[in-house]
């Protein structure tokens, strides 16, 4: 609407003043006008077209040899002035301080060069007015963006600080979690190991199967003890690399420590045997561990879902990638099967997603259960 009353008033202002036909009066006002609208989308663009819309009114004015009137804001028709300056305040607002304070200068040096050229009578009063206004108008939104950015800068500050109170709170909380755990599981875990080194001694001539099954349980449960205590390190570290990397705590456990997995399972009934394919090669730490630990949790769920079941663990090192299968028949023992819904599947596909990587749980053609594990180790072609 603003542009449409710009249009007709500029439109009758040039016809008047140049008593020129009325599309060369309309052309101008509209492009005038055009400058408008198009600062809110495009105020470079903008700028440059209002300040060449500023040009024709005063060269066609000394082509007809036409004196400007005495009241003329001379470049500018007064709608012409009105335009270009709303034009250069909301370039200004959305512009760098830089560019407008360019612009503004630009518009003083344009104004005075037809000044100097063509000579009209009081031409210097309109560019004075325009530099007053305008320069009071860039101050003014000088101001309200400086304060704008400020609050902005605030709201930041605000949101970091923010974040590194929830992230105080966070590592605060973890540190409680970790001391229950200890407090909790530690505990039994060390009366488990006692007792199990004990209880040959309470009998007179224990059977050795029984030797070798308490004695399963008190490594079981120290290395059970031994990995919770590297855990609860990771959960009052705060950093990427807590947990191992930089040598504080027990290293995390690795394909070289398959045999033992494998003879642990064994001595609970399962009959587990270990294929390598490939040339077997030290790969990066986290992909060993997640290998480790997907074969690990595959091996738990068929100790619970299928006792006495036939187990074979496989790993395939490829050129760029390492395979691991575990697959187990039906169960065989008479023992009750545990159907507790814990997270280890989503725990193994987590492992195997972070790594680039596949995974493949569920049942085989001939009754089998495979648990498949596609694993990148981040080594190219060849190496």
């Amino acid at each position: 609407m603003f542009t449409f009353y710009l249009v007709v008033p500029g439109t009758d202002v040039v016809a008047e003043r140049l008593q020129a036909p009325w599309p060369v009066p309309a052309l101008l006002a509209c492009v005038q006008a055009a400058a408008v609208p198009l600062s809110l989308t495009r105020p470079v663009a903008a700028w440059w077209l209002s300040l060449a819309a500023m040009v024709p009114f005063p060269l066609l004015l000394a082509a007809l040899e036409t004196a400007p009137a005495s009241d003329t804001p001379w470049p500018w028709t007064e709608p012409g002035f009105l335009a270009h300056l709303t034009v250069t305040l909301i370039v200004a607002w959305r512009v760098s301080v830089r560019l407008f304070v360019t612009q503004w200068l630009l518009t003083l040096l344009v104004g005075g060069v037809l000044g100097v050229a063509l000579r009209p009578e009081g031409a210097g009063k309109a560019l004075v007015a325009f530099g007053i206004l305008s320069g009071v108008g860039l101050m003014l939104l000088a101001a309200v963006r400086g304060r704008r950015e400020a609050q902005r800068q605030l709201r930041r500050q605000e949101k970091l600080t923010e974040i590194e109170r929830f992230r105080r709170t966070l590592l605060e909380e973890r540190a409680r979690i970790a001391r229950e755990l200890h407090d909790v599981v530690a505990h039994h875990m060390s009366v488990v190991a006692v007792q199990a080194e004990a209880a040959p001694y309470l009998v007179t001539d224990p059977p050795e199967a029984m030797r070798e099954s308490l004695g399963s349980i008190r490594r079981n449960a120290l290395a059970a003890l031994t990995e919770l205590r590297h855990i609860l390190g990771m959960m009052r570290s705060d950093g990427p690399g807590a947990g191992g990397e930089d040598g504080r705590y027990v290293p995390q456990p690795t394909l070289e420590n398959l045999d033992e997995l494998v003879g642990n399972v064994q001595a609970v009934g399962l009959t587990v045997e270990t294929e390598i394919f490939g040339t077997p090669r030290t790969l990066p730490n986290h992909v060993e561990l997640s290998a480790f630990r997907i074969t690990q949790e595959a091996l738990s769920n068929a100790l619970r879902h299928a006792p006495g079941a036939q187990v074979r663990v496989e790993l395939n090192y490829g050129e760029s990638n390492l395979r691991v299968r575990v697959v187990n028949s039906p169960a065989t023992a008479t023992a009750q099967r545990q159907s507790g819904k814990g997270h280890g599947v989503l725990g193994m596909r987590e492992r195997a997603s972070m790594l680039g990587g596949t995974l493949h749980v569920g049942p085989m053609e001939d009754g089998w259960f495979e648990v498949r594990a596609l694993l990148p180790t981040g080594e190219s072609e060849g190496s």
